[in-house]
């Protein structure tokens, strides 16, 4: 019996060697420690544009050519800033330079809804305030939508009339600038200050929606800005100051005066008249001409004889 068990232990061992060694002897490799398995990097995450800086109190503009005074509740924003607020919003730049934006203290200025008003100043030279006048013209909308053609801007018509100010000296209006109902800034609010050598603006931009808070904030808007004292409208001096080809409705309409017909008319009558006057006396001196001609060629001969006798 026991060596029954020793052949059967025997047969076991036989079978088992060669599932042991199937796969060979094999290559245990160096005696290390495996590498650490590492997580892939994770790239940092974008970091959010930082908010545009804003400012308050007094800013110095144009080297003080404009005074600016920015009050508690408003902050002010560069050029640049201004410049890309108009781009995101597709508004058209006022007339002359952008000096800035003002918007409301604690307004995101690169949220598609907040509005916000452009600074700027035209050197167009001191615009005479009698031409106000022309704002009552029956035809003045008509004008300003053909010269909004003109200028490539849409005009659906005033959203407040044009209305100015001989005592601030100041102009004020509002238009509508996209069909109602239409999505996005559809209204631009305009405030003109008149000063010695040109006009400083505040354009605002928003919504019909946004006017009444638009309509709210212009005086105070308006009061921050003025001209220091040598260079407000006031200090005019007829001698020496330029006088702009701008009237008041001008300001409105962005085309300066063209010369009235009934001036150009009388211009050119008067030419004529002094050219006419002139060739009057033509005749007298082509006269005078030919007698002094004469005189000196009897005059030549008369020398010549005598040379001639002696």
């Amino acid at each position: 019996m026991r060596k029954n068990l020793s052949r059967a232990l025997f047969a076991l061992a036989l079978i088992a060697a060669p599932a042991a060694y199937a796969d060979g002897p094999g290559d245990a490799g160096p005696d290390v420690a495996a590498p650490p398995v590492r997580a892939e990097p994770v790239a940092p995450a974008a970091e959010p544009a930082s908010a545009p800086h804003g400012q308050s109190g007094a800013i110095n503009l144009l080297n003080g050519d404009v005074a600016l005074n920015v009050a508690d509740g408003y902050l002010f924003y560069s050029a640049d800033e201004a410049r890309a607020y108009m781009q995101r919003n597709n508004a058209s730049a006022p007339n002359g330079a952008v000096l800035g934006m003002i918007a409301r203290a604690g307004d995101d200025i690169r949220a598609p809804g907040t509005w916000a008003t452009i600074v700027s100043y035209d050197a167009i030279g001191y615009v005479q305030p009698e031409t106000a006048s022309g704002l009552a013209d029956a035809n003045f909308e008509t004008s300003v939508r053909d010269a909004r053609a003109g200028q490539g801007r849409r005009f659906e018509g005033f959203a407040a009339a044009p209305a100015y100010d001989a005592a601030a000296p100041s102009l004020i209006w509002a238009e509508r600038v996209a069909a109602p109902g239409s999505q996005g800034k559809d209204l631009r609010y305009e405030q003109k200050v008149l000063g010695r050598h040109g006009v400083a603006g505040l354009t605002s931009i928003g919504s019909m929606d946004q006017m009444p808070d638009i309509e709210a904030a212009a005086a105070a808007l308006r009061g921050m800005l003025s001209f220091p004292a040598g260079r407000m409208h006031a200090d005019f001096q007829a001698a020496s100051d330029a006088v702009s080809t701008y009237s008041v409705p001008g300001l409105v309409t962005g085309v300066p005066n063209a010369a009235p017909a009934a001036e150009v008319a009388a211009l050119q009558g008067e030419t004529q008249t002094n050219f006419g006057g002139l060739a009057g006396w033509f005749p007298w001196v082509a006269l005078g001409v030919v007698v002094l001609a004469i005189a000196g060629f009897v005059l030549m001969r008369r020398r010549r004889a005598e040379e001639a006798e002696v």
